[in-house]
């Protein structure tokens, strides 16, 4: 294709009269609201049409395409939208096509990816890329990175290659070159290591003919940047430009849009900055709330009428979200109903809040003849999915978990239980396999196929025969990869004889370096797989040996899916659930630290950002929602006394029907550093609360010995020792004591074989 060779209009037979021929504009304008109307008919210069959720975002967008084409002040190739997903740009066309005719399927409907793929295939010469280039994804970068690394003798382990290559990514979608990003590092070795692997990378790409998903759009500013002549061409041919989601775009697709809408200005952002849940993506939401200074002659119309919720749902939304500063001031209202109060449910703990969510889904079944499809329930992060996910099972209640897995078939949960059953079990042969390699060991293919051929060779496990490495024919790294696993596998065997479940799983997070090779990635994706370990660890302290949780754990993990001929209850987290609606909507885990997420309580402009993030889940639901907190929950194995969430705070109680059936036995009211106030609870030892109570902790009365440091005691192990301290109470006694003959141990005192000397 020529760089000259924009026209189209010979492939139409057509032209914009004929479009207008067929189609009465006035027609696009029926069923409207006035402000929906402004937004499809305005002309002439930037718009920003601000639309709030379950405002009818999409059919503005599409009537205002299909208006455009049907006035004539347009052709279909003189127009370009651009929206985040795949899904979404072939829904939009779609909706075009079915209003003005199959000429509408030579518009630009796309994502910014595939819109940037197409301007590239065309011109990538310009930059010295041959056109048939190939596109590394995620897999294939951080393979590249991993191979820089090792030519420059790095360390993969201390500074891991999926961090790296994330680093990059970053690096990027900040605009950020090479030199760029170390001199941001204000000196920092560490970021000039990875400007170093990040010059060689982007060298190693170009000889390779290959551009990585974000230098598709880099190098697509990059070519607009430096061809006059291709920049002049799209700029007069794109005479319409129209962005969805304009929220969630980054620096560089700001960049983009800026530069193809220069010629015309015709160019139409929609979205909303109180959606704008996709910081850790790079997203800015400085883009759409600067788009009138950019613009001071922009047209501004807002969308503020929802076709999805009841009033109260609104209300309380409308309620959390103007605590946010960096926003545009609306209102959601409706036509509709004002429906029912919001229920809260206040519960003892999350075994408590799981059994209740399934109990109060059956209701909604049963009162409001609700199917399994209409109702979903949202989760901030993936772990607190675990308890949920085990009290839809034991209520038979139909799930999915959306756009993830089910808790039990994460990877990094199946590795640890893998391990946990290698200790049980020493000849299980799937479980060794699934591990002796992770993290990375050096043990290959090659070489688990010669330790498989001694283990049948000599009657071995597979597993046992790590023991003769050398023996079966390994050599370097390989040796001493299964020379340390093996070593590995002893000691958490010879920890697990006196260390509670809990306490197993983190010596094999610890050990087994799984915990090390996820914090070393330093990503927001590794963060969330370490709190699926600390998930995994507290459902090991509900039980009273490593035996009782690997069985419970293998029921659970290979339970079937239940008949899901009736639908299935929904399951995401609440990043997932934007774009989506149901009936009937549950948000758990409303509590400090988990909702808002302790990472923004430091912060402002997180804390913003999980504030939106409540909206967002707020406004998923159309007739019912419910709200649910936990006074304690077990983290990490440890019981902690939890505050409800501000945002449950800042809905008017007037909105809230709290139905908390179980009471804590005392309230206590807190208040942190910058003046929040919520409330918590006190319970005496050993008492049951609530309907999901974890089981109690099997006592052997070594907590009652009442030690102090420095006093001697005597193990059924491992002998005599001093006691170097102790903390906690009842089932949370700990001690550590010095052995004569084996070193420090840290001990649960309830689990104990412990006397005094």
């Amino acid at each position: 294709m020529s760089r000259n060779s924009f026209s189209e209009a010979s492939l139409w037979g057509t032209d914009a009269g004929q479009v207008e021929a067929r189609l009465d504009p006035d027609s696009l304008l029926e069923g409207l609201t006035a402000p929906q109307r402004e937004a499809v008919v305005q002309r002439g210069g930037p718009l920003l049409v601000i639309a709030g959720a379950g405002s009818g975002k999409t059919r503005v967008l599409t009537r205002r395409i299909a208006h455009i084409l049907a006035m004539g002040d347009a052709r279909p190739w003189e127009i370009m939208a651009i929206t985040f997903t795949n899904k979404a740009a072939d829904e939009m066309r779609r909706r075009v096509v079915d209003l003005v005719g199959a000429d509408a399927r030579d518009m630009w409907v796309s994502t910014f990816h595939s819109a940037c793929l197409r301007m590239l295939r065309a011109h990538a010469d310009v930059l010295g890329y041959q056109r048939g280039f190939t596109i590394y994804d995620a897999g294939d970068a951080e393979t590249a990175v991993e191979r820089i690394m090792k030519e420059l003798n790095l360390d993969t382990k201390r500074l891991s290659p999926r961090s790296v290559a994330a680093a990059i990514s970053a690096a990027k979608n900040e605009m950020l070159s090479p030199d760029a990003y170390a001199e941001s590092g204000d000196g920092n070795p560490h970021h000039r290591r990875i400007a170093e692997i990040y010059h060689l990378y982007t060298a190693r790409l170009m000889l390779a003919n290959a551009m990585d998903f974000d230098d598709l759009l880099l190098n697509a500013v990059a070519m607009l940047k430096k061809d006059d002549e291709i920049r002049s061409n799209y700029q007069n041919r794109f005479k319409y430009l129209l962005v969805d989601e304009f929220q969630d775009t980054n620096g560089v697709q700001n960049q983009l849009v800026m530069m193809l809408a220069e010629k015309h200005r015709n160019l139409c952002v929609v979205g909303d900055s109180d959606q704008s849940i996709y910081r850790f993506r790079a997203a800015d939401v400085r883009n759409i709330l600067q788009f009138e200074q950019r613009f001071p002659d922009a047209s501004v119309i807002l969308l503020e009428q929802n076709f999805r919720s009841t009033q109260t749902i609104l209300d309380a939304a409308n309620a959390v979200i103007s605590k946010n500063a960096s926003r545009h001031a609306k209102n959601l209202f409706t036509d509709d109903v004002q429906g029912e109060k919001i229920r809260l449910y206040r519960a003892g703990d999350e075994y408590d809040e799981g059994r209740w969510v399934a109990t109060e889904l059956r209701r909604l079944a049963t009162e409001s003849k609700l199917s399994w499809n209409q109702m979903a329930v949202f989760y901030r992060t993936n772990a607190q999915s675990r308890v949920l996910e085990e009290e839809m099972l034991r209520a038979s209640i139909p799930y999915r978990v959306i756009s993830g897995m089910r808790f039990y078939d994460r990877k990094e949960v199946k590795n640890a239980l893998a391990f946990a059953r290698l200790i049980v079990n020493p000849r299980d042969e799937a479980s060794a396999r699934r591990v002796i390699n992770e993290p990375k060991r050096g043990i290959g293919e090659a070489a688990q196929a010669k330790l498989g051929m001694y283990a049948a060779e000599h009657g071995l496990s597979f597993a046992e025969s790590t023991h003769y490495a050398k023996e079966a024919g390994l050599t370097g790294r390989a040796l001493g990869g299964a020379q340390k696993f093996s070593f590995m596998l002893d000691e958490l065997r010879a920890l697990a004889n006196d260390l509670a479940p809990r306490e197993v799983i983190d010596a094999i997070v610890r050990e087994s370096g799984m915990g090390d090779a996820l914090r070393a990635e330093n990503s927001d994706e590794a963060y969330s797989r370490l709190e699926n370990l600390g998930e995994l660890a507290s459902a090991a302290s509900q039980y009273d040996t490593l035996m009782d949780f690997v069985e419970r754990m293998a029921l659970v993990a290979d339970s079937d899916q239940l008949d899901g001929g009736a639908g299935a209850i929904s399951m995401m987290t609440l990043h997932v659930a934007k774009g989506l609606e149901y009936p009937a909507v549950v948000i758990t885990g409303l509590e400090e630290t988990i909702f808002p997420h302790r990472r923004a309580l430091s912060d402002d402009n997180e804390l913003e950002e999980e504030r939106r993030l409540c909206y967002v889940g707020i406004t998923r639901a159309m007739r019912h929602l419910i709200l649910t907190h936990a006074w304690s929950r077990t983290m990490w194995g440890h019981r902690m006394d939890t505050i409800a969430s501000r945002f449950l705070q800042e809905i008017p109680s007037e909105l809230v029907n709290d139905i908390s059936a179980t009471l804590p036995l005392r309230r206590i009211d807190y208040r942190d550093a910058d003046g929040f106030t919520g409330r918590g609870t006190e319970f005496t030892e050993g008492r049951a609360f609530g309907t999901g109570a974890a089981p109690p902790v099997r006592s052997t009365g070594a907590e009652k010995l009442g030690l102090d440091v420095g006093d001697r005691v005597v193990h059924d192990r491992f002998g005599p020792g001093v006691v170097t301290k102790v903390e906690g109470t009842g089932s949370h006694a700990r001690a550590a004591v010095d052995f004569d003959e084996h070193g420090t141990k840290q001990l649960v005192l309830a689990m104990t074989p412990l006397h005094r000397a």
